[in-house]
């Protein structure tokens, strides 16, 4: 494991920040820089924002394969309430929406420019009749989210994002969410045998770190995925499947 500081310009960048923005989180700092590039027409093609700015067909066709294992592993039904927390572009919710009864979806997100950019791509009238309801993440949108009383509580590509000093937050919020009993957590991450930091904004953990960090929910399944190489180092995708 190496022991030396790849994005330590980035990391003194941040902190820079934080001296002048103590409120603004990791993951707000990060997501605005994407918002940033997008509005200084720095585009990266394939990530979440950009196609769900300028390819709706691929925006539709990106998260499907990840929409129907999700589906048929919950087998779920058109009456159930689903919360997505880390929502993004909506390129998996848009599925959600769609397949979901009027209102029985609920996304959450740290800034509302990824998702507002979702609306636009799903189109008004999708939207006018599934009514999905949409927030920024703060203290009284988990709260509403906790009243929902969502059956399905879901967080795809986040987990491996949380900074370690948001961590705490980020597990503490998606258990308040699944306050339903019998609800069910579903989300991904990567696994290493220690942390470990492999991108400036992704992160590594043990298996017992996220067993630990959801301890008041009971695991039914942790499965092991395909391995990731990053700098000589191979770390495992996972998914893990949680019930109140």
């Amino acid at each position: 494991m190496r022991t030396d500081n790849p994005y330590k310009a980035q990391d003194r960048r941040f902190r820079s920040f934080r001296r002048q923005n103590p409120d603004i989180s990791f993951a707000k700092y990060t997501m605005d820089l994407v918002l940033q590039g997008m509005e200084a027409g720095r585009v990266n093609p394939d990530s979440a924002l950009a196609i769900a700015q300028c390819n709706p067909k691929k925006f539709w066709e990106a998260a499907e394969p990840k929409a129907k294992k999700w589906f048929n592993t919950l087998k779920l039904k058109r009456g159930h309430k689903v919360i997505e927390y880390g929502c993004g572009s909506l390129r998996l919710g848009a599925h959600f929406i769609r397949h979901l009864d009027r209102g029985h979806y609920f996304g959450l997100d740290v800034v509302s420019g990824f998702y507002e950019q979702g609306v636009r791509t799903i189109g008004a009238k999708l939207i006018a009749a599934k009514a999905p309801r949409l927030y920024a993440i703060s203290e009284e949108s988990v709260a509403e989210g906790a009243a929902f009383a969502a059956d399905v509580v879901c967080s795809n590509t986040v987990a491996v994002h949380v900074h370690p000093r948001e961590a705490e937050a980020y597990y503490k919020n998606l258990a308040r969410l699944t306050a339903k009993p019998g609800a069910r957590l579903i989300f991904n991450a990567v696994l290493y045998e220690e942390r470990h930091r492999f991108e400036f904004n992704s992160w590594a953990w043990p298996m017992e770190f996220y067993k630990d960090s959801l301890s008041e929910l009971e695991c039914l399944r942790a499965e092991i995925g395909r391995p990731r190489v990053k700098d000589g180092i191979e770390m495992k995708l996972a998914e893990f499947e949680f019930r109140r």
